[in-house]
């Protein structure tokens, strides 16, 4: 597998984890888990059970991440052959591009053909990663400078009238799929979408303090920039800590495929201010505005996510700030398996508890999470030196 400056650092003796014990209950619980969802893709749990959506919704991709690190830690081919069960229904997906959301199609084919392509050489996996990634330039905006997101809309509805002017923070980690592709082809106009929406995210999503808007809405003729706005967070101006996460991996990523001090500066920026809001127990609320608030909800899978960026970041920057997210990354893992984690629980089918899907539609809230799962277990395989830098 390919690898690049620490991805395969081994950070495990500075790690108060069993790990052992950590990867037996990630391997054990996703054996489990194989056999029992076949070729459907999981996405938020209910009383413990993985409730399935048809196509995967913007987080399907994750299950087979979970299926490829699984793979590349025992070189089980049962893993391979599951991850590779559910292919149809991306296909199926590919074959009607209209029903994208442009923005997660990084989501749903880096952790799974891009992954398979890196494990394996497998052409076709390949083949249809490009296809995908062809998809996700179509809805750059030339004017605005960045990737246009959710492309539906309602008449009348004053938020969704917005979005063909929009653009979203959970963008950024998508771009390494851009990147990769450009890699792979050398056609340039992959790699000029992705420099030029992380640019114009770093402008308009970052706000000078560090923290983030979670979606920035632009005039959709002229690309004029008009204002931030919330879709998940608590309020237009609060901080969303799952978005906050998504830009510290996803610049700390863009910075490594180019390097730019802007992009850097926006990745050191938005892990700081993360750093700050986590909390005694060691964990995020699931917005900085509602630290204080007991009541409110904590967001696992923000923790897991802004933790493997931190581990990005490391490798970029001076010896004494890599060494504060190291230590921060390992202290979130050691937390997240010790107090969140289901390992007590044979019976949930979740890895990860007490994520924050959507709280202001109240969905998905105190669960599991696909993608909690899933980089929770990219946190522990990155943490004991396993590499998985997919989109190199």
């Amino acid at each position: 597998m390919t690898s690049t400056r620490g991805d395969t650092e081994d950070l495990s003796r500075s790690v108060g984890v069993d790990w052992k014990a950590a990867w037996d209950f990630i391997l054990d619980r996703t054996r489990a888990n194989a056999a029992a969802f076949g070729d459907r893709l999981p996405h938020a749990t209910v009383d413990g059970r993985y409730v399935f959506l048809e196509d995967g919704g913007w987080a399907g991709g994750f299950w087979n991440g979970i299926l490829n690190l699984a793979y590349a830690k025992t070189g089980d081919a049962f893993f391979l052959k599951s991850q590779r069960s559910s292919w149809p229904r991306y296909l199926r997906r590919l074959a009607h591009p209209e029903q994208w959301s442009d923005n997660d199609i990084g989501h749903f084919f880096v952790p799974s053909f891009v992954a398979d392509f890196t494990l394996t050489g497998f052409d076709r996996s390949r083949d249809i990663a490009l296809q995908a990634a062809a998809l996700q330039c179509r809805s750059f905006h030339a004017r605005g400078g960045f990737i246009q997101n959710w492309p539906v809309w309602t008449p009348g509805d004053a938020f969704s009238e917005e979005n063909p002017g929009r653009m979203i923070i959970d963008t950024m980690y998508n771009l390494p799929l851009l990147f990769w592709a450009h890699a792979q082809t050398g056609d340039e106009t992959f790699k000029t979408v992705a420099l030029t929406h992380a640019r114009t995210s770093a402008q308009f999503l970052v706000r000078p303090d560090g923290t983030t808007f979670h979606t920035y809405v632009f005039d959709p003729e002229s690309g004029r920039p008009k204002y931030g706005r919330t879709h998940q967070g608590f309020r237009d101006d609060s901080c969303w800590a799952r978005g906050q996460a998504w830009a510290i991996g996803g610049f700390s990523m863009a910075h490594r495929f180019h390097p730019d001090p802007v992009l850097l500066d926006a990745a050191r920026r938005c892990a700081d201010m993360f750093l700050r809001h986590i909390l005694p127990g060691g964990v995020v609320r699931w917005d900085f505005a509602l630290d204080g608030d007991a009541a409110e909800p904590i967001d696992t899978s923000a923790s897991a996510i802004a933790a493997n960026g931190l581990l990005l970041l490391a490798p970029q920057v001076d010896a004494e700030a890599a060494a504060v997210y190291r230590r921060q990354a390992a202290g979130i893992a050691e937390t997240l398996f010790a107090h969140h984690s289901t390992r007590d629980d044979p019976r949930h089918q979740g890895l990860l508890r007490h994520g924050c899907g959507h709280r202001p539609e109240n969905r998905n809230v105190d669960a599991s999470l696909i993608y909690g799962d899933y980089f929770f277990v990219e946190l522990i395989a990155r943490l004991s030196g396993q590499a998985v830098a997919w989109w190199k």
